[in-house]
């Protein structure tokens, strides 16, 4: 085309070039963000496995507070409570809830 390519060339050159520099850094920009966040990911999985660590360990080192509920009260498997007496004239209330309407 009468000889343009000769003239255009260069600028062609330096505007590829200028692009691929743009999409490199554009690259290694977006893997140290990857990089950052799989470190900061690692960090707080140690972290919990950390205090999973000392969660299993802790019940063997310390005993339970006294008046939480040990053994000794029969914990949250003990009997249940038995219900109170009715009033005078009423039928006594079942353990849980009320009586249905017409079962006097």
């Amino acid at each position: 085309m009468n000889n343009m390519i000769d003239f255009a060339f260069p600028y062609l050159l330096q505007f590829i070039r200028e692009y691929t520099s743009k999409v490199d850094e554009l690259i290694k920009h977006k893997i140290e963000a990857q990089n950052e966040e799989k470190t900061k990911e690692k960090e707080e999985k140690d972290l919990v496995a950390q205090q999973n660590m000392y969660a299993q360990l802790l019940p063997l080192a310390l005993p339970a507070p006294p008046g939480m509920g040990g053994p000794a009260m029969g914990g949250a498997y003990g009997p249940p409570p038995v219900p109170p007496m009715g009033a005078m004239g009423m039928p006594p209330m079942p353990p849980f809830g009320m009586p249905a309407m017409g079962s006097y």
